[in-house]
């Protein structure tokens, strides 16, 4: 239908009162949605957790990333545990530097699906303690064990603090069905050495570290534990507590020194390079579903 030439009533200039009433309506879908949430990254993945005996796992999905090193796998893998403070740059650095290695590299957040941001305060360590977290061990290497670009013969565990006790758990007999390759231990404590079973375990911890003594502690597990069963410990002199991270200066945290030592950093490096090349260079039956 042919209609008139001139000026729609739609299109005609409007009220100040009108005006703002559309700009009202349109503008309240937006505000009500509230901001909006970044959108997922490409290496975020998300990990269902898993019945662990003696952790206390999240109802929710447990958020991690996921770096894989250039080329063709399956690659072997590394989880990456952060350390009470929930996960930072320093993860991030490690994932790094194992994908340099020819590791790919799953940093879980243990902190998120429980709802807690982090743990270094005493009053605060019972709600997600290094025994929980071994539950998600236990969920990483599942899911791990899942994905066609790693091989599900070749899986270890590298924990910093909180997480290095929590690796240091994984090795005991009760785990057995996670299929661990190593476990590394930067500066957390050892504990329970009766309960060790055949994951090797690497500890690494400055001598002056007293956030749980680690070297001390680690020390007597060692020489606790069957001859059979490999623990390393390396001490190093005048060092203290997350001496690899070089985000940190010499800083105070719940009355413990932290600060970076390069030298002491690069040794530990070389060491968990050669341990983990070592022990994940044997590949052994293929695990069977838990």
């Amino acid at each position: 239908m042919n209609r008139e030439a001139g000026p729609s009533p739609s299109l005609m200039p409007a009220s100040p009162s009108r005006w703002l009433v559309l700009l009202t309506l349109l503008l309240l879908p937006a505000c009500s949605l509230g901001p909006s949430a970044p959108p997922p990254g490409p290496d975020d993945v998300s990990i269902p957790p898993l019945a662990v005996p003696r952790s206390r796992m999240p109802d929710d999905p447990i958020p991690a990333t996921l770096k894989l090193p250039r080329g063709k796998g399956p690659f072997p893998a590394v989880i990456v545990l952060h350390g009470c403070g929930g996960r930072g740059p320093s993860q991030l650095l490690w994932a790094d530097r194992l994908n340099a290695w020819g590791y790919a590299a799953l940093i879980p957040d243990s902190m998120t699906p429980r709802g807690i941001t982090r743990v270094c305060e005493p009053d605060a360590q019972e709600f997600v303690t290094p025994r929980d977290r071994v539950g998600d061990i236990g969920s990483a290497a599942a899911w791990l064990r899942a994905r066609p670009e790693i091989d599900p013969r070749r899986i270890a565990v590298l924990g910093l603090s909180h997480g290095g006790a929590a690796a240091a758990l994984a090795t005991q007999r009760g785990y057995a069905d996670f299929h661990l390759s190593a476990a590394i231990d930067y500066y957390g404590p050892c504990v329970d050495p009766a309960e060790h079973g055949k994951v090797p375990l690497l500890v690494l911890a400055g001598d002056l570290d007293d956030w749980g003594h680690p070297v001390l502690r680690c020390s007597a597990y060692a020489r606790a534990v069957a001859g059979d069963e490999v623990v390393e410990v390396h001490g190093y002199p005048g060092v203290y507590h997350a001496f690899d991270n070089p985000g940190i200066p010499h800083t105070v945290d719940n009355s413990h020194i932290m600060e970076y030592n390069e030298a002491a950093a690069e040794d530990s490096f070389a060491r968990t390079r050669a341990f983990l090349g070592h022990w994940l260079a044997r590949s052994g039956p293929l695990p069977g579903p838990r």
